[in-house]
C-alpha cells in the first residue's frame, strides 16, 4: 500500500470510502454528460448557422450590387454587413465582370 492510500480498518470505514468513490465516479460521469450535451448543442447550432450562412452567401453578391446601386459606398457596405472592404470590392468587381 502506498503512503497516499488511507488505511481502512473497519467495515464502516470501507463503506464510507466506497460511497465516496462511487459519488466521485457519478459526479465525473455527470460532468462528462453535461460536456457532451453542451458540445452536441454547440455543434448543432454551428451546423445550423453555417447552413443559414451558405444560403445567404449565395445571394450576397447581388445584394451588395443592389446596395451600391442604391448609393452606398463600398466602405459603408462593408461596415453595414460586417465584411472587409476588400471582400466587398472583390464581390462587386466579380459581379460587374459577369454582367
Amino acid at each position: 500500500m502506498t503512503p497516499q492510500e488511507p488505511v481502512i480498518t473497519t467495515a464502516e470505514q470501507l463503506a464510507k470510502e466506497l460511497t465516496a468513490l462511487v459519488r466521485r465516479y457519478e459526479s465525473g460521469q455527470e460532468q462528462q454528460r453535461q460536456l457532451a450535451d453542451s458540445l452536441e448543442l454547440r455543434m448543432q447550432r454551428t451546423i445550423q448557422a453555417r447552413k443559414q450562412w451558405k444560403e445567404v452567401e449565395k445571394d450576397l453578391p447581388s445584394l451588395l450590387v443592389e446596395v451600391r446601386n442604391a448609393g452606398w459606398e463600398p466602405k459603408q457596405i462593408a461596415k453595414l454587413f460586417d465584411l472587409t472592404e476588400s471582400y466587398v470590392y472583390r464581390k462587386l468587381r466579380e459581379r460587374d465582370a459577369e454582367q
